[in-house]
């Protein structure tokens, strides 16, 4: 046991003075086998279980949702997104802003990815805010807080996560995140609306010919088409979330070679290089997390935490409770992989026992973790919107509590009406 306290105790510690999340993981899964002096012989495990976490045939749908969300982005469907947004909500007050939530929902079924949402989107939505009229500080918030929407929305990458961990559906983890990343959506507009009209932001009357919105829906259809191909693809059983991430890869460089011509040998190399660095990343998170993970086991944390439930006969209302305040607190310095990672196997079993459905606890989580992006001090969503638009992380920690509010009470309605979830699933059969 003073193993694991230490352990735990070095993973927080190295967090909490900004040590990067891959080091201090790695540092503290080390210190359990350097301290414990039975497990000393077994170092070899610890490489075993770093490449074993790894192993696993749906993460290969990771780098290549975030190839395509590169491709599509190189070859300028990105400004098709942010026109054909423009279409609906342009000319409301505070228009831009609903625009750039708008295009975060769209774009997250194509990358499934926050921080790809940021990096290819947040340049452009943040310029075009600031010419409109807006604060920098309120532009780059919302753009950090439009784009957890975006990985809970399908394609998601953590719920690919989830599902490899738990062996749930990923089709149904997907069908099951609909919902939840609208009402995310839409509960950022509500405060849009509000702000609008506190705050008089920017209004527009832009009036659009027949000419300019056909020939806008007609440029945005190709990135309409994929998300439909994909999530489709998926819901009907013609392919597994792998082989849409290989689907979507293919259509992307088809419309970049064949269909616009756009897209250059260099950009196309330049995309592979970015969902390299972006995917070793990733794996090197889960790889190292998955260390903590067996650790956790190996100390009987889950039987211990089972345990604790079952003798105080906790409800399923005041767990999920207690796990959600729980989880937003990690999310305040840890990444939501390795959270997901460390978590998902250990609390996923006692949900189950409690009578909650795996795939309503598994969005709830991934909407929770994605929340984690945005909360300070070390949201790394904070921290990358405030690197690609040049403000001050403070300005943007306080610009972002609006909205951040707001997805605090989606996570709670979603967290205690289940149907917001389970609806769907159960309506296309995948449950």
């Amino acid at each position: 046991m003073e193993a694991l306290i230490l352990v735990i105790v070095l993973l927080f510690g190295l967090m909490l003075i900004g040590a990067p999340v891959i080091m201090a993981i790695g540092t503290a899964g080390m210190s359990y086998f350097l301290c414990k002096p039975e497990m000393l012989g077994n170092l070899m495990m610890y490489v075993h279980r770093l490449f074993t976490g790894m192993d696993s045939f749906v993460y290969i749908c990771i780098p290549l949702f975030i190839l395509s969300g590169n491709l599509m982005s190189a070859i300028g469907l990105m400004d098709k997104i942010v026109d054909f947004c423009q279409l609906f909500v342009g000319r409301l007050r505070g228009g831009m802003a609903y625009v750039n939530v708008l295009a975060s929902m769209m774009f997250g079924g194509i990358s499934g990815s926050a921080l790809a949402d940021i990096a290819a989107l947040g340049p452009l939505e943040i310029k075009m805010m600031e010419a409109d009229g807006y604060d920098k500080d309120f532009s780059a918030a919302l753009t950090a807080t439009s784009a957890i929407q975006g990985p809970v929305i399908p394609p998601s990458i953590p719920a690919v996560m989830f599902a490899s961990l738990t062996n749930v559906s990923v089709g149904a983890m997907f069908i099951g995140g609909v919902v939840p990343g609208i009402m995310l959506g839409l509960a950022q507009m509500i405060v849009i609306f509000v702000l609008a009209r506190k705050r008089n932001l920017p209004k527009h009357e832009v009036h659009y010919s027949t000419k300019k919105v056909v020939k806008t829906i007609f440029s945005s259809f190709a990135a309409i088409l994929m998300i439909l191909i994909i999530l489709g693809g998926i819901v009907f059983g013609v392919f597994t979330a792998t082989e849409a991430s290989a689907v979507g890869v293919v259509y992307a460089l088809i419309l970049g070679v064949i269909v616009y011509r756009n897209l250059s040998m260099k950009a196309l190399v330049q995309c592979l290089k970015d969902a390299a660095t972006g995917t070793s990343s990733i794996f090197l998170i889960i790889g190292f997390t998955s260390i903590i993970s067996w650790i956790l086991a190996m100390e009987g944390v889950p039987t211990m935490i089972n345990n604790w439930v079952m003798s105080n006969n906790i409800s399923p209302y005041l767990l999920l409770f207690l796990v959600n305040v729980f989880f937003l607190f990690n999310g305040m310095w840890i990444s939501d992989g390795a959270q997901m990672i460390l978590f998902a196997p250990i609390f996923t079993p006692i949900f189950v026992n409690l009578g909650v459905s795996p795939i309503h606890f598994g969005v709830v989580m991934v909407v929770n973790v994605m929340i984690g992006l945005i909360t300070p001090p070390f949201g790394i969503g904070l921290y990358t919107v405030s690197s690609i638009s040049g403000c001050d992380l403070k300005k943007i920690v306080k610009a972002s509590l609006p909205c951040l509010t707001a997805c605090i009470v989606v996570l709670f309605l979603i967290t205690y009406v289940p149907e917001f979830i389970l609806f769907l699933p159960r309506l296309l059969g995948c449950l």
